[in-house]
């Protein structure tokens, strides 16, 4: 049987691998170019990150219907909300201090 790591062990191994260098995106394996007549693997998709936002009943009764009506999730509808907001409405205009 494997002996048992202390708590000192484990914790001074996460250290160690969060606190390593990692290669630079642009560095992987994933992009190398592809052996002579292979294609290149398609580009995968970015990661995305979960957010949770708190909506009354009849906000959230009206984002459902709004992009059930429209064919859309309603994760599209407000990232293509946050996208006009990125694209410009918010740009140029100063934060208060």
């Amino acid at each position: 049987m494997s002996k048992a790591k202390s708590p000192k062990d484990i914790l001074s191994r996460m250290k160690a691998v969060t606190t390593r260098e990692r290669k630079p995106a642009g560095e992987s394996a994933a992009t190398a170019p592809a052996p002579e007549g292979l294609e290149p693997a398609p580009e995968a998709p970015k990661k995305k990150v979960r957010i949770t936002v708190d909506l009354d009943p009849e906000m959230h009764r009206f984002l459902k219907v709004y992009a059930a009506e429209r064919g859309v999730t309603v994760s599209e509808v407000v990232r293509g909300l946050i996208g006009e907001l990125e694209g410009g409405a918010l740009r140029g205009t100063s934060r208060p201090s």
